[in-house]
């Protein structure tokens, strides 16, 4: 395993020289694909779709295995040289739909990356270990014997001393002192996460890019080691679809269409990729999708079915003091006091923590109007907020959402919102309710349509109006930063789309490398789950790899 992680490379104290300005100048080979005046034809050893957790670290370490790799990204580049912490820029260049994703009922908002890092470029830097329960279930309903907790440490070990994963060590800002505080006087038990950090200055501002580079996103760490080593990089690029052999057994090449200068429209050029091998970490949305449009074999009815995305309720109040939830660690608080309540397959346990409020994020996702919208502006310093996400997949009731493809091919979730996901969502927003209050919060809202104009004023009151609500479809506003599963691992093919090392199990070449492996939701961010499934699987893709081409090697 550690031949292929490369040893940790200190961040320097003052603001660190921006990687992709330097390796420009040394000859990176990167191809912004909207500059193309022609088709184009490349071949490599390994096509890796996506640059995110997934394809950051399968780049790196196939690259240090000395294979020749090139990355597609479908967003563009951008480092912390363009980072300043603008809303109204980083939204349209770095996130799908520019951050307007939606589900197909418009009943969850989808936050979700698309520029060269991925989510890791604009999430949080929230890394969490997956949960022993959750693997405990994958072997026993899925048959992945080997994904125990014992067997899946050594490689957290090596992901989080690679990318800096550790307690934080900081003072929780003021939104996350609300979480603790509350919790605390409750009664409720809570704990400190761990950032994937290296010298935070607790700007606040994550989810626009790191402008110090302190964030150990894969645009600051496997990628520049990768393009380092000689790997390619295409951005602006969309992949389109598979072309297989007759039996559909082996991808033979990827076609892709590069896209306009805004990065939203083909402009006519094409790029064909022939490898020995495709990674695909195109996330739970689009990766899905690809195969759809590709006509991938599915026979047993698995593929884009069982996708998850923890659904999100947020309850937020306002103080007598200045909370500035803008600044400081975003997330450093989180409760699993609920998560685990009940047995895992019977009603929806939910993770409590917090989110950073930016004007523009606040404008948009407060359920009042008019002067009650103007209100909480007036207040928007004052503001905090507690959001809660439950734990789907595991309940009959709560089986996840599907992917389907729209008239144009693209990929869109179907996610049905049932009375097991809502009886959840009401049980977690009467608590956060409770932790808002308990913490100080002078007026509370709940994000629900049939909300009192203003907030409510006691715990008493919001209590029973929350009773009162009906959880239907397009009344309660819900978002999703975790999207997972669709090309589920399962040992009986007929219950997944890939084995438990990402091969998928019709198509020899092809690996999955990235959330929507996951047969379940996990209950906690799937970030460093990502990191430390990829960095096994790639490790024995490698060996798989190296193993074929010394065989075709005795046979010349």
């Amino acid at each position: 395993m550690s031949k292929y992680i490369p040893q940790i490379v200190p961040v320097p104290a003052k603001k660190p020289t921006d990687p992709w300005v330097v390796g420009k100048k040394a000859g990176w080979k990167i191809t912004d694909a909207s500059t193309l005046t022609g088709d184009q034809v490349v071949t490599v050893d390994v096509v890796i779709i996506g640059t995110g957790a997934g394809g950051g670290v399968t780049a790196e370490m196939l690259t240090a295995a000395g294979l020749k790799v090139a990355l597609i990204e479908e967003g563009p580049l951008k480092s912390s040289t363009d980072f300043n912490m603008k809303e109204s820029e980083a939204y349209p260049q770095m996130y799908q739909e520019a951050l307007g994703r939606k589900s197909v009922d418009g009943g969850v908002g989808i936050m979700q990356g698309r520029t060269v890092g991925g989510g890791t470029t604009i999430n949080w830097a929230t890394s969490l270990r997956t949960p022993a329960p959750v693997l405990e279930y994958w072997q026993r309903r899925f048959g992945l014997s080997e994904l125990t907790s014992a067997r899946m440490d050594p490689w957290f070990k090596a992901v989080e001393t690679r990318l800096g994963i550790q307690p934080w060590k900081g003072v929780p800002n003021a939104n996350n002192q609300i979480l603790s505080n509350g919790l605390s006087r409750l009664g409720y038990s809570w704990g400190i996460l761990s950032p994937n950090v290296r010298g935070c200055a607790d700007l606040g501002y994550c989810g626009l890019g790191c402008p110090i580079n302190a964030k150990q996103s894969m645009l600051v760490t496997t990628l520049p080691t990768a393009m380092a080593l000689g790997a390619r990089l295409y951005t602006r690029l969309r992949a389109q679809k598979y072309v297989f052999n007759a039996a559909k057994t082996k991808v033979e090449s990827l076609e892709c269409d590069a896209l306009d200068a805004a990065g939203l429209r083909p402009s006519g050029r094409k790029v064909i990729f022939k490898a020995r091998h495709f990674v695909q970490a195109a996330s739970a949305i689009n990766g899905p999708g690809l195969l759809m449009r590709s006509g991938a074999p599915d026979p047993h009815g698995t593929l884009g079915k069982r996708t998850f995305v923890h659904p999100s309720a947020a309850v937020s109040g306002i103080y007598d003091t200045q909370v500035k939830a803008y600044q400081g660690l975003p997330q450093s608080v989180y409760s699993d006091h609920f998560l685990y309540e009940n047995a895992i397959t019977g009603p929806l346990g939910y993770k409590l923590e917090v989110a950073p409020l930016h004007p523009v994020l606040v404008a948009s996702s407060v359920s009042a109007i008019g002067e009650g919208h103007a209100d909480v502006m007036r207040n928007f310093a004052n503001y905090g907020t507690v959001i809660s996400f439950c734990r789907d997949g595991f309940h009959p009731d709560a089986p996840g959402g599907s992917i389907q493809l729209r008239a144009d091919g693209s990929p869109i979730l179907d996610y049905p919102l049932t009375a097991t996901v809502f009886e959840a969502l009401k049980r977690a927003i009467k608590v956060q309710v409770e932790v808002q209050f308990a913490a100080g919060a002078t007026r509370v809202f709940t994000g629900h349509q049939q909300s009192k104009p203003g907030g409510y004023t006691s715990n008493a009151e919001a209590q029973a109006a929350v009773d009162a609500f009906n959880f239907a479809p397009g009344l309660l506003r819900m978002q999703s930063a975790h999207q997972m599963g669709g090309c589920g691992m399962s040992a009986d093919p007929r219950e997944g789309v890939v084995n438990g090392d990402g091969r998928h199990h019709q198509i020899s070449n092809l690996s999955v490398h990235d959330a929507s492996v996951f047969p379940t939701s996990l209950g906690a961010n799937p970030q460093e789950t990502i990191f430390a499934l990829t960095a096994r699987m790639t490790s024995k893709l490698a060996l798989d790899i190296f193993r074929v081409r010394n065989c075709a090697l005795t046979q010349v």
